[in-house]
């Protein structure tokens, strides 16, 4: 395959381009030693892989994700390119999103106790850029830890596979009035088969929890229908367990077994809750014959 032809254009004639649709404009490498860790992640919201070059970004990645004005986002989608009074210089922007109103928004992501005098130039000449486009510009940084915790925890329910109709119908006519979160799990079946759902109509916010930006989602977490209902949107897949304390919600997911605690683990091939490392069908299962890459299986991000 050759190489990818490149254009250069005007600012003011790329403003009709879906740039939420580009390809990243560079590649992303993984040098051993590196300071980063770039990545893929599966987005609900598009189902396409979009690229990351650090932990934070991925982290930005996933609110953005979980955000049900984004309808599209793409990474480093172009090169802008200026002169800064001494030699010509460019910017490749991280993300490019697009909002369910049409309107476009660039965001850079950085942490605050990060950002050299070049990068805040280059900051700069992006958000006057963006306005002169029309397009909204945001430079992030590190998010709320707990409310970053609580939306990666639901982000390994997002695939549809984790909705199966008849629970979500029942803990949705349930979560019509407000209730602990287990409380509801338990009163329409078996937790293990009950609970991937509800979370998964949490990332759909089509329930709502309170306090999820003050506290990590436990048993007693109030759950209710949310206001006017997010609709059938989000799209993806992946689990992975989060480290946390004895409300955290990996703990949703231990069940009392002849006096002892058994882990369990949501599999994403079999479709069904079982105990960990008993599942031949896991995605993690070296060689499991369900999984499409048997000799070398990807964990889902």
């Amino acid at each position: 395959m050759g190489k990818r032809e490149r254009l250069g254009r005007p600012l003011l004639d790329c403003v009709s381009v879906r740039f939420e649709d580009a390809r990243p404009v560079r590649p992303f490498r993984w040098p051993p030693g590196g300071r980063y860790f770039p990545g893929w992640y599966w987005a609900a919201t598009t189902r396409q892989h979009v690229g990351f070059e650090s932990w934070l970004e991925r982290d930005r990645l996933v609110l953005m994700d979980f955000d049900p004005a984004v309808v599209g986002v793409a990474s480093q989608p172009f090169w802008l390119h200026w002169h800064d009074g001494t030699r010509e210089r460019r910017h490749a922007p991280d993300f490019f999103l697009r909002r369910a109103d049409g309107s476009a928004m660039v965001v850079d992501v950085r942490a605050d106790d990060c950002i050299a005098p070049r990068d805040a130039e280059a900051f700069e000449v992006t958000r006057r850029a963006c306005a002169e486009a029309g397009w909204g510009f945001e430079r992030v940084g590190t998010p709320e830890t707990v409310l970053l915790a609580n939306v990666r925890w639901l982000s390994r329910y997002r695939h549809p596979r984790c909705r199966q109709h008849p629970v979500a119908a029942r803990l949705m006519e349930i979560s019509s009035q407000p209730g602990p979160l287990m409380a509801g799990a338990d009163s329409v079946g078996d937790r293990l088969a009950t609970l991937p759902v509800l979370f998964h109509l949490l990332w759909q916010q089509e329930l709502s929890a309170e306090g999820m930006a003050v506290e990590l989602l436990g048993p007693r977490t109030v759950v209710r229908l949310a206001g006017g209902g997010a609709g059938w949107r989000r799209r993806g897949g992946g689990f992975r367990r989060l480290p946390g304390s004895w409300s955290s919600p990996r703990r949703l997911l231990t069940r009392p077994v002849g006096g002892r605690g058994t882990s369990w683990r949501y599999c994403m091939v079999c479709r069904r809750m079982l105990p960990k490392g008993r599942c031949r069908g896991r995605s993690s299962t070296p060689g499991c014959t369900r999984w499409p890459n048997a000799s070398g299986p990807r964990r889902p991000s």
